[in-house]
């Protein structure tokens, strides 16, 4: 299974650079990712202005919906679960325009 991680949008934490522009999280990836209720894994976090920070995070497991989350405290993802022919599909269309 191929595992896609989606980023989800926190209101309260905000990152600006000195001009007042905001920054914000682009792509997440989680070398160390395991599917255990309060795993403990670095979450690197590549941000629009071209920065990469390493965050502690932890792996959450919510009974009532059914899904996995990661959270970083700065950042949070959603894990989307993808067949391993999903993601062949996928990479396939991308390739071909």
């Amino acid at each position: 299974m191929a595992r896609e991680f989606k980023i989800i949008p926190k209101d309260w934490y905000q990152k600006r650079t000195l001009t007042g522009k905001k920054i914000e999280p682009v792509h997440v990836a989680i070398p160390d990712y395991q599917q255990v209720h309060n795993h403990i894994c670095n979450m690197i976090v590549s941000y629009s202005d071209d920065s990469l920070k390493t965050l502690i995070a932890r792996v959450l497991y919510n009974d009532l919906n059914d899904k996995w989350t990661v959270d970083g405290m700065e950042v949070a993802v959603t894990v989307i679960e993808k067949s391993q022919e999903n993601a062949l599909d996928f990479f396939n269309s991308q390739q071909t325009g």
